[in-house]
């Protein structure tokens, strides 16, 4: 007798057969929309009523929470510690409230922002001189 074949007779409800994709992802996405619930201290949790509860869960299993299009996320080793840079892009759904309170709150024009952007601009220019110079020397 196979595993499969002993846990199908321990649960009987068990389908057996080829499984649909769309349901291997659930349990996926059920392990993400519980990430919440593991953070939460326990006296909380059990304020919450069952209703409450699985709200919350549905709440945090929104399928319009998709991973955007452009999603580019790397570490930066650096002796002695890592930085990381996340790009993220896509069509943006927040209203306009939202944005303007956001604008506010992470501006654009910070020291930080800058001197990454010189940074990056002195990468690119250093190497927009390599490539002119070795087609020149060869060419």
């Amino acid at each position: 007798m196979t595993k499969t074949e002993s846990a199908a007779l321990e649960d009987p409800t068990r389908e057996q057969g080829p499984q649909d994709p769309s349901t291997e992802e659930e349990p996926t996405r059920a392990l993400q929309a519980d990430w919440l619930f593991a953070r939460l201290p326990e006296w909380v949790i059990d304020t919450l009523s069952s209703e409450q509860k699985e709200a919350i869960h549905q709440a945090a299993m929104d399928p319009s929470w998709k991973s955007p299009p452009i999603n580019i996320r790397f570490s930066i080793p650096v002796p002695g510690r890592r930085y990381y840079l996340t790009v993220v892009g896509g069509e943006s759904r927040r209203s306009a409230d939202r944005r303007a309170r956001e604008r506010g709150r992470y501006p654009l024009r910070t020291a930080a922002n800058i001197f990454f952007f010189l940074g990056l601009a002195a990468v690119i220019y250093v190497i927009v001189l390599i490539g002119i110079s070795i087609r020149g020397a060869f060419g």
